[in-house]
């Protein structure tokens, strides 16, 4: 089974590294997506928005935390710094560890590359050409269905 047999081409949402932190996140909402490519001017893909990337932008990280945790309990600070995420641009939250696909890429190789790395969505790429986007539910349900039978 191949990324073909599961994903349907189509045009992607896409944004640049030079978007604003909060156009983006319109964006995601708006059109409910789990993440989106982003793309140089070029059309090459060199980074995956995904909520996550949103999430962490609004929210120190863990190892931040750890560091000073008694400088998270001022929420009212944390609100001011949560403001502030809209001034960044997409090139500074983007997860740059992309991991591509095309078309004739096996399913269960994206799956496990998908696993092994933490990436839950993946731009199809055909020809240089980004053709859509394939994400873990949709590989999971078609690993399902396929091997075991059981209904999307």
């Amino acid at each position: 089974m191949k990324i073909k047999d599961i994903f349907t081409p189509s045009e992607v949402c896409t944004c640049s590294p030079e978007t604003p932190w909060s156009e983006a996140a319109t964006l995601l909402i708006e059109k409910q997506l789990p993440a989106v490519p982003v793309v140089d001017v070029d059309g090459n893909v060199v980074g995956v928005l995904s909520e996550k990337d949103l999430f962490r932008a609004l929210f120190p990280l863990y190892k931040d935390w750890m560091e000073a945790p008694h400088a998270y309990h001022d929420f009212e600070l944390m609100e001011v710094e949560a403001r502030a995420a809209a001034e960044r641009t997409v090139a500074e939250i983007m997860s740059p560890r992309t991991l591509t696909a095309d078309p004739e890429t096996p399913v269960l190789k994206v799956g496990a590359l998908m696993s092994a790395s933490g990436i839950h969505q993946v731009p199809v790429v055909e020809n240089g050409k980004l053709v859509g986007m394939v994400g873990r539910k949709t590989i999971y349900h078609a690993i399902l269905s396929r091997y075991f039978k059981m209904e999307k």
